[in-house]
């Protein structure tokens, strides 16, 4: 009995001392691969950078479209160009000049304008008024010389635009206008009553030449309180440089021509108006 005792505690001994050792064994293998995979020179695994690009704004696409501007245009005229063109309703235009209280008659030049569409009715009165901006900045020395604001200068050029046919004959009707604003005559002017009618008419009735404006030089002194169209370049420089001369009158050589007659006296006018009556049909 003592015998099968020892050999089954011998045996136990040794079972365990055997999975002493196997368990040791494994470990110690486990270890291994452990350090073998914490020192393996592995290839860095190759990074990519990533940049977030913000996806640019839409931006609204913006139409530009030219508008034409000819000597003798009025501001009506101009508008109906930009609500042909579909810049600005003639209706939202005429509304922003009266809340703004300004005046686009003869201010904007002629020539070609490049309008964003769309565009704010103050950002085409800007585009529109620019070149009448640095015109006084350029011909200020002229018009102050004169006595004359820029409006009033712009004013004269556009009846000149208006009764001047003959690029010749501008500085000699600027002449009269002057010669005539000295001496606190009336002006009367054709081209004025017309503009104060709102039509135009290629002979003027007695009854026309009484109609109640502002702007009918046969009735008001002085100036109209603003221009009647656009002037060309030519109007404005006779505006600015008048000739010189004694001439108080003028009228047309005969019906249809673009030639004037031009008179020092009352007299002088009154035959050449008699001219001027035999050639009408």
């Amino acid at each position: 009995m003592d015998i099968i005792k020892k050999w089954v505690i011998n045996y136990y001994l040794w079972l365990m001392l055997g999975c002493s050792i196997l368990a040791i064994g494994f470990a110690g293998v486990s270890i291994y691969q452990a350090y073998q995979l914490l020192t393996l020179d592995v290839p860095a695994i190759s990074q990519k950078s990533f940049r977030i690009i913000p996806k640019p704004q839409e931006q609204a696409i913006v139409d530009t479209i030219t508008v034409n501007v000819s000597p003798g245009d009025t501001v009506e005229m101009i508008s109906q160009k930009l609500e042909q063109c579909g810049v600005i309703s003639r209706e939202d235009l005429f509304a922003y000049l009266k809340q703004s209280q300004v005046n686009l008659e003869g201010v904007v030049f002629e020539g070609e304008y490049s309008i964003p569409v769309p565009a704010a009715p103050e950002e085409i009165y800007a585009i529109l008024t620019k070149p009448y901006e640095a015109w006084i900045q350029n011909e200020a020395n002229r018009f102050i010389s004169l006595g004359r604001t820029p409006i009033e200068i712009i004013t004269i050029a556009s009846m000149i635009e208006k009764e001047a046919a003959e690029d010749s004959e501008r500085p000699i009707i600027a002449g009269v206008i002057y010669n005539r604003l000295k001496k606190n005559m009336k002006l009367q002017i054709d081209a004025t009553v017309i503009y104060a009618l709102g039509e135009h008419k290629s002979r003027l009735t007695y009854e026309d030449l009484k109609i109640n404006s502002p702007y009918n030089t046969y009735i008001i002194e002085g100036l109209p309180p603003s221009p009647i169209c656009t002037p060309r370049k030519a109007s404005i420089e006779a505006a600015l440089n008048p000739d010189m001369h004694s001439y108080f009158y003028y009228v047309l050589s005969a019906y249809g021509s673009t030639k004037h007659l031009f008179a020092e006296t009352y007299d002088e006018h009154l035959n050449n108006v008699a001219k001027y009556k035999t050639t009408l049909n």
